[in-house]
């Protein structure tokens, strides 16, 4: 009798596992999506001319020079940028004073003055431990950075100036200013 019952117990399993296999048949298909591509932005900022924007040799109290830049986004997303301005010295980097203005229309010492807004209002030049002339490189949009959509430009007409007033004590010195321009995207960065 046990025998019985443990053969009608192995033909009940194998009916289960036939009808199981029976109801497992099922029709399938697979489709595959190929080609989906992801690829970053870059930000990249250029000035031109690329060095020795603005320089005056035997520079006089009342004497003043005044030049372009073009600042370039040569990425392809937008981005803000700030200028910060680090000089050799202190002593006469204090004394002269830097304007940098947008929009004007005949950069020279002559046109300066006629149109234009300001960007940087009448200030230092720099120091040994740099001065933000345009906005701040702190990371996010900070008062005064500046904008440019990807393959945009701007000219900036800067303005270095020896005060009439210079004494004495100020003859003979040499300062160098290095700009530096730090961009940074927009999107996604408050």
């Amino acid at each position: 009798m046990l025998t019985k019952i443990y053969a009608t117990i192995i033909v009940m399993a194998a009916l289960v596992t036939l009808a199981s296999l029976s109801v497992m048949a099922l029709f399938t298909n697979t489709e595959s999506l190929p080609a989906n591509t992801f690829t970053t932005g870059d930000v990249d900022i250029s000035v031109s001319p690329a060095s020795a924007l603005v320089t005056f040799a035997g520079m006089a109290p009342g004497d003043q020079v005044t030049a372009p830049l073009t600042v370039d986004n040569d990425g392809s997303l937008q981005l803000r940028y700030a200028v910060t301005s680090t000089t050799t010295e202190d002593v006469l980097a204090g004394q002269l004073d830097m304007t940098i203005k947008s929009g004007v229309t005949t950069c020279t010492n002559a046109g300066f003055g006629t149109d234009g807004s300001v960007v940087y209002a009448t200030g230092d030049l720099g120091s040994t431990a740099g001065v933000n002339v345009i906005g701040n490189p702190a990371q996010g949009a900070q008062a005064g950075d500046r904008s440019l959509n990807a393959s945009a430009s701007e000219v900036l007409c800067f303005n270095v100036s020896l005060p009439l007033s210079t004494g004495n004590s100020f003859q003979g010195l040499t300062t160098t200013a290095t700009l530096s321009f730090q961009a940074e995207q927009t999107s996604n960065n408050p």
